[in-house]
C-alpha cells in the first residue's frame, strides 16, 4: 500500500540506491512510475507493505516500508532488488556499486568517487573533513534527517582520513 514518503513514520526502514549518474526529469518522472506500480503491490506472505519512496538531487531512489505494520520478509526484499535491477538496466545506470561515495564539491554540486580514490582526494583537498559524505547506510527514516548527510570526519568514511592523515 503507498503512503506518502513525508506521512511515512520516523522509524520506517529504508533502503538508498544510489545512481551513478544524474537522472534526467524525464528519467525520474518514468522511475516514479514504475516505483509506484510496484508498492501498490507489494507484499510479504500475501500482507500489504504499507511504503513509499523519494527520489532525491536525481541521484539517489530512497525505498522506505513501515515494519511496525508488516515486516519486509527475505522474499519482499528480494522483489525489490529485482526491480532495482531492473530499473539499472532499463535507464542504463549501476545502483548496486557500494564502492563509490557521493559527496558535495566545492561548488555544492554532487560529485561520486569510487573509495580506491579517496586518498587522492583528500590529498588534492577536494575532500576534507568537512566535506558532506551521503551515507546511504542509514536504515530509518529518522537518519535520513539526522545521518544521511554528514560532515565526512562523522560517518564511517573517517577511518580513510585516519589512514590518509596518518
Amino acid at each position: 500500500m503507498f503512503l506518502p514518503f513525508e506521512k511515512m513514520p520516523s522509524y520506517s526502514r529504508l533502503w538508498i540506491y544510489q545512481s551513478d549518474r544524474e537522472l534526467t526529469d524525464s528519467e525520474v518522472l518514468a522511475i516514479k512510475n514504475v516505483l509506484t506500480n510496484f508498492i501498490q503491490n507489494w507484499e510479504a506472505h500475501g500482507n500489504s507493505l504499507v511504503s513509499s519512496f523519494e527520489i532525491r538531487y536525481h541521484r539517489f531512489i530512497i525505498l522506505c516500508v513501515n515494519e511496525e505494520l508488516t515486516k519486509a520478509t527475505g522474499c519482499s526484499i528480494d522483489k525489490s532488488v529485482e526491480l532495482m535491477k531492473a530499473i539499472e538496466d532499463e535507464f542504463k545506470i549501476s545502483l548496486f556499486d557500494r564502492t563509490k561515495i557521493a559527496y558535495y564539491d566545492e561548488k555544492n554540486n554532487i560529485e561520486i568517487a569510487p573509495l580506491s580514490k579517496i586518498k587522492e582526494l583528500v590529498t588534492q583537498q577536494k575532500i576534507s573533513s568537512d566535506t558532506i559524505i551521503f551515507d546511504n547506510l542509514v536504515q530509518m527514516k529518522d537518519q535520513l534527517n539526522s545521518e544521511w548527510q554528514s560532515k565526512a570526519s562523522n560517518t564511517w568514511l573517517k577511518r580513510y582520513f585516519a589512514n590518509v592523515l596518518s
